[in-house]
């Protein structure tokens, strides 16, 4: 099967799209078309870790919002060159969710000091 075009939005990555595979036809599909909640801005995302890195400023840590492969916080332990951990943000139900680089739910947006303690402790900062 030869390569089928795809909307202009799928190809710019404006929109997150699933091919699905239906007797031999590929064909793009929205998640919109579905009635899923559409893809959040990443400035609200963006938004929601720089806040978080403002309550890590409390701790001997740096954090900063990256974008690699993905949308991050990436903070790390200047007295270890080994103590790094990305933080993403994924949008929920009623608030933001941090979630750590190997999937484990720290905290949410509405609770960021205790969000940014988790991390801290997680990056070897604070001992309790």
């Amino acid at each position: 099967m030869g390569n089928l075009p795809l909307s202009d939005n799928c190809q710019q990555g404006i929109e997150e799209c699933a091919v699905l595979v239906t007797k031999g036809s590929v064909m793009a599909q929205s998640r919109q078309v579905n009635d899923q909640e559409p893809t959040q801005a990443p400035s609200e995302e963006r938004d929601h870790l720089g806040r978080l890195a403002g309550e890590l400023s409390r701790y001997e840590v740096r954090a900063e919002v990256v974008e690699g492969s993905g949308l991050c916080l990436r903070v790390d332990n200047p007295e270890s060159a080994h103590a790094v951990e990305d933080v993403i943000c994924e949008r929920r139900e009623h608030d933001y969710a941090f979630i750590a680089s190997f999937g484990v739910h720290l905290g949410n947006s509405g609770s960021l000091s205790l969000t940014a303690h988790k991390i801290a402790w997680l990056v070897g900062a604070t001992k309790e």
